[in-house]
C-alpha cells in the first residue's frame, strides 16, 4: 500500500472536469440572463407555446451522458462536463419558475437558491475528491485509461507526464511490475498521427505550449501575484478605516448581503494567501489564492450579476483568467514536489537503521 496520502495526492483530472462542468453552469445562467435582458426577453414558441431553454438544458445534459456512454476516452468526459454543465446552468437558471406558485422567473431568492446549490456541490465533490487519495490500484487504473487514450490518439503532454508520475507512484509489491509495464507501454508506443482525435490532440499540445508559456511568465505571475497582494492590502486599510470611523454597513437586500459576506471570505482568503506568499510555504499560498477565486466565480460574481449584468460577466473573465494564472503555478509546483518526493523516500530507504 502506499504511503498515507499528500494533500496533492488526489485525482486531479477528476477535480477539473467538475470545475469545468460547474464554471460552465456559472457562465451559462450569467450569459443566459444578460441575453435574455438584452432582447427584451423572447418568448420561443409563440402563442399559446412557450419552449423554455430549462427544456434545452434537459436536452443538453441528457447528449452528455449518452455522450459518455457510447464514446471511448478521457475525451469524452471532458466533453461531457462542458456540455453538461452548460445544460445545468439552463436548467437551474429557471429555478424560480418551480419554487413559486405563479411560475415566476424573476423571483429574487433564485439567485440564493443558485448559490447554495453550486458552493455544496463544490464543497461536497471537492471533499469526496479529497477523501479518496490515489490507492495504488487507482494509479494502476490511470495509467491504464492513458493507455487507451493513447492508442486513440487522445493522449496529450500534460495529461502523459500527468499519468507517468502518478503510475510511478505504486508502492505495493503486488503491483510494481504491472506498473512497470504500463509505465512501458506509455513511453515505448508511438501514439497514433493521423485522424481527427490525433489533430486535435496535437492542436492542443500546441495551445497548451504556449498558454503555459504565457501564463507561467514570470511577468505575468508577479503581475497576478502583486495584484492580491494589493487587494489585501486595500482591505486591510478598508477594515481598519471602517473601526475607525464607526460606520455600520444595513441593507435589506439578500443581493447585496451575499455580496458582502461572499467578499469578505475572499478578503480572508486573500489576506492569508498573500501571507503565506512571503512566509512559506509557497504551495499553500496558491491554493489559498484560488480557492478566494473559487469562491468569487461561484458566489459574489452570481450576486453581482443581480446588480450590474456586465460588470458580472467581465468580473467573471477577469477571474477565470486569475484563475489560469493561478492553477498553471500550482501545476508546475506540484510537479516538482511530486519529483522530489520519489527521491526523499530512496534516500531514506537507503539509510542504515
Amino acid at each position: 500500500m502506499s504511503p498515507a496520502a499528500s494533500e496533492h495526492d488526489y485525482d486531479h483530472a477528476a477535480l477539473a472536469r467538475f470545475e469545468l462542468f460547474l464554471f460552465a453552469a456559472v457562465a451559462t445562467v450569467l450569459i443566459t440572463r444578460a441575453y435574455l435582458a438584452a432582447t427584451g426577453y423572447p418568448q420561443i414558441g409563440g402563442g399559446a407555446l412557450h419552449i423554455a431553454h430549462v427544456l434545452w438544458g434537459g436536452l443538453l445534459m441528457a447528449g452528455a451522458l449518452v455522450g459518455v456512454q457510447i464514446s471511448q476516452g478521457s475525451r469524452a468526459r471532458v466533453r461531457a462536463a462542458l456540455v453538461g454543465g452548460i445544460g445545468f446552468g439552463l436548467f437551474i437558471d429557471e429555478i424560480g419558475k418551480f419554487v413559486t406558485a405563479d411560475v415566476d422567473y424573476f423571483f429574487q431568492p433564485a439567485i440564493a437558491i443558485m448559490y447554495v446549490v453550486f458552493v455544496l456541490f463544490y464543497l461536497v465533490v471537492r471533499e469526496l475528491l479529497l477523501r479518496r487519495p490515489l490507492t495504488d490500484r487507482k494509479r494502476l487504473a490511470v495509467g491504464f485509461g492513458a493507455l487507451s487514450d493513447l492508442a486513440l490518439g487522445q493522449l496529450d503532454e500534460v495529461r502523459y507526464r500527468s499519468a507517468l508520475r502518478v503510475v510511478d507512484g505504486v508502492r505495493d509489491p503486488k503491483f510494481t511490475d504491472l506498473a512497470g509495464l504500463v509505465h512501458a507501454g506509455l513511453t515505448s508506443q508511438t501514439p497514433p498521427t493521423r485522424g481527427l482525435e490525433s489533430r486535435i490532440t496535437h492542436a492542443r499540445d500546441a495551445l497548451t505550449r504556449r498558454s503555459t508559456a504565457v501564463l507561467s511568465h514570470w511577468l505575468v505571475r508577479r503581475t497576478v501575484l502583486a495584484l492580491f497582494v494589493l487587494q489585501a492590502a486595500a482591505s486591510v486599510v478598508g477594515v481598519v478605516v471602517s473601526l475607525v470611523v464607526d460606520s455600520t454597513y444595513e441593507t435589506d437586500d439578500v443581493a447585496d448581503l451575499m455580496v458582502q459576506l461572499s467578499s469578505a471570505v475572499t478578503v480572508v482568503l486573500i489576506v492569508a494567501g498573500v501571507w503565506f506568499l512571503f512566509r512559506g510555504p509557497y504551495l499553500r499560498s496558491l491554493r489559498l489564492l484560488r480557492a478566494s477565486i473559487v469562491v468569487n466565480l461561484l458566489v459574489t460574481q452570481v450576486f453581482l450579476f443581480a446588480e450590474n449584468q456586465l460588470g458580472a460577466l467581465t468580473g467573471f473573465a477577469l477571474s477565470l483568467f486569475l484563475l489560469a494564472v493561478l492553477r498553471t503555478a500550482i501545476r508546475t509546483e506540484e510537479g516538482a514536489v511530486s519529483a522530489v518526493a520519489p527521491e526523499s523516500s530512496a534516500s531514506t530507504a537507503d539509510t542504515p537503521a
